[in-house]
């Protein structure tokens, strides 16, 4: 009994000693070899000496790639030779293996090891990585959609909507190459470039409050319309439509209009507006068309002037209705700016016409510059600038009193001549002419001085035609021209004078007609004349003016 306990307990004992020895043994294996279970960078090796986990890293190296993986879902890949990726031995694998409790080779065998990881086993060319991402298709830039900020845009009505951001697939090439390096470095094989980063963003998107306030100013400044009243019935809008496209804002928010496009569109205005300087057609009293220069009179817009008031109008942010700044204006607005009422002298044939509303209230034959010492009085459409009565003119080497003086240009004007001319019309002003004024015989200076106004055009021109007006001769105080209507208390400027008075003959007028309802042995005074002139309107008979 005693034997075989010893026998017993000496069996055990070995069988201890062997198990004792074989868990060393297999714990001195583990001394240079990593324990079961172990993985290093996601590579498993169990068993493997630092020499042969090298090995084992260095061809999974060999096999790397990185998937790339974009938003819409497409994918691109980076393989490891691409980009010069490979194995670097070290010290660490070496390090790891000592590192690890050997004699815990059983437990590591029922417990799976540890998975351990080395930086520095693992390589790459930045540069050939750098260019390969350039390559990728992502970047290019036929297949990107472009990332774009919410921004303002002018619609075809003139008014200003916010449009909003487009989030496209172009991609921040830096932030790319960062996140592809990290992954890299990592050994990870996928990436989602959306969860990355990677994407250029909008930095501005519609509910920005600065680009939805622009929005409103420019809105209200672009729906500033102008309408121009360019004499009668004629207009030119101005719509916003034009007016939108000159507008933008400054860098704090304030609307600024472009000048110079403000200043075209004047000019452009004016271009088509103004006459001075035009030929206009004109009919004559001898029913000739005529293509006088417009001189002095007609329209002349001051364009720098309107260009201002334009601009402030447009600032100001209200639509208005408004006249040009005109530095020449005319009566009326047609096909010549005449009108109605207006003096026509005929140089060809010597002969003057003044027209009031429409009515001829004087027809005179006159002299105007004398041509053979170049004095010729001056062709063109002007106006009349004043009246003044018992004026001197004055000139080179002569002052001339006269009673009615209207010049229309330069020193040129209509005025009576009677003190020192008999004779009127014909062909006297080519060799005896004026300085370049119309001598007028008095009478009719006196009527057309009455009722002329300051601004009433004057359309001086050479008839193509000679009509045959003869020569008339003014005896004393009287004309041989008639007057054939008006009233005559308005046409009589000086009722005691120029028209003659005294006694004369009963049953006759001071002319030496004798129609009906004479005045017998009639004074001729101021009101002789005005009974005179409009009984000769009443019985429509034709009254010679003195």
């Amino acid at each position: 009994m005693k034997t075989r306990t010893v026998l017993l307990l000496t069996a055990f004992l070995v069988l201890l000693l062997a198990c004792a020895c074989t868990y060393l043994g297999i714990s001195a294996f583990y001394s240079d070899h990593f324990l079961p279970g172990t993985s290093i960078n996601g590579i498993d090796v169990s068993g493997k000496t630092d020499e042969e986990a090298e090995q084992a890293v260095a061809e999974q190296a060999e096999k790397y790639h990185l998937i790339l993986q974009t938003a819409a879902g497409s994918e691109e890949t980076i393989a490891g030779g691409e980009i010069g990726y490979h194995f670097v031995r070290g010290d660490e694998t070496a390090a790891l293996l000592k590192e690890q409790p050997a004699l815990l080779w059983l437990l590591a065998g029922v417990d799976r090891g540890p998975a351990l990881s080395v930086s520095e086993q693992t390589d790459y060319d930045e540069a050939l990585l750098h260019e390969r991402i350039l390559s990728l298709a992502c970047m290019q830039a036929e297949n990107t959609i472009k990332t774009e900020d919410a921004h303002i845009e002018r619609q075809e009505d003139g008014t200003y909507v916010v449009v909003k951001e487009v989030q496209g697939t172009e991609i921040d090439a830096a932030r790319l190459e960062t996140a592809v390096k990290n992954a890299v470095d990592a050994g990870t094989t996928k990436l989602f470039l959306e969860d990355s980063d990677c994407y250029v963003r909008p930095a501005v998107t519609e509910t920005d409050a600065a680009l939805n306030a622009k929005a409103a100013t420019l809105n209200k400044y672009s729906s500033v319309h102008v309408t121009y009243l360019m004499g009668g019935d004629v207009k030119e809008e101005l719509g916003a439509d034009v007016t939108s496209s000159w507008l933008s804002l400054s860098g704090d928010g304030q609307p600024v209009f472009d000048e110079e496009k403000a200043a075209a569109w004047v000019q452009q205005l004016a271009d088509r507006y103004d006459t001075i300087g035009t030929f206009p057609p004109f009919i004559t009293s001898n029913q000739e068309e005529v293509y006088p220069e417009a001189r002095t009179y007609g329209w002349l817009m001051d364009r720098e002037a309107e260009t201002e008031a334009l601009l402030q109008i447009l600032r100001s942010g209200t639509s208005a209705e408004r006249e040009p700044v005109w530095l020449e204006s005319a009566a009326a607005r047609g096909k010549n700016d005449i009108g109605d009422t207006y003096v026509e002298i005929d140089y060809t044939n010597q002969r003057l016409w003044y027209y009031k509303d429409g009515r001829l209230l004087v027809e005179t034959p006159v002299v105007t510059g004398n041509v053979s010492l170049g004095q010729n009085s001056p062709e063109g459409i002007f106006c009349i600038t004043g009246k003044e009565e018992n004026a001197i003119l004055k000139g080179e080497g002569y002052e001339t009193p006269v009673r009615y003086w209207m010049p229309f240009y330069e020193g040129v004007g209509i005025h009576d001549a009677d003190s020192w001319r008999s004779e009127y019309g014909g062909t006297i002003y080519q060799y005896s002419g004026s300085h370049g004024c119309i001598n007028t015989p008095t009478a009719q200076a006196a009527v057309i001085f009455s009722q002329i106004e300051e601004g009433t055009p004057v359309i001086c021109y050479r008839s193509s035609y000679d009509y045959g007006y003869e020569t008339v001769t003014v005896t004393g105080q009287s004309s041989a021209v008639p007057w054939t209507g008006g009233n005559a208390a308005s046409l009589i400027p000086d009722m005691d004078g120029p028209y003659p008075e005294g006694t004369y003959p009963e049953g006759t007028y001071p002319d030496g007609t004798n129609p009906e309802n004479s005045y017998p042995g009639q004074t001729a005074d101021s009101s002789y004349w005005e009974d005179a002139l409009n009984q000769a309107q009443t019985d429509s008979t034709v009254l010679v003016v003195p």
